[in-house]
């Protein structure tokens, strides 16, 4: 009998550090909106302190 074992592995991000200079570049991306712990999430993206940063908004 052959046993064969896999390894399970996770692929580490290209790029571990997102920075998103403004919430029009988060959109622009895709990434919007940007929950806390979401890469690119910062506090100063946050308007409300809600924890989502750069949601939609009635303009």
């Amino acid at each position: 009998m052959t046993v064969t074992k896999t390894q399970e592995t996770s692929e580490a991000p290209s790029n571990p550090y997102v920075y998103y200079k403004n919430c029009d570049a988060a959109r622009a991306a895709g990434a919007a909106p940007l929950h806390r712990g979401d890469p690119g999430y910062r506090a100063e993206l946050d308007r409300d302190g809600d924890g989502v940063a750069c949601e939609p908004y009635d303009g």
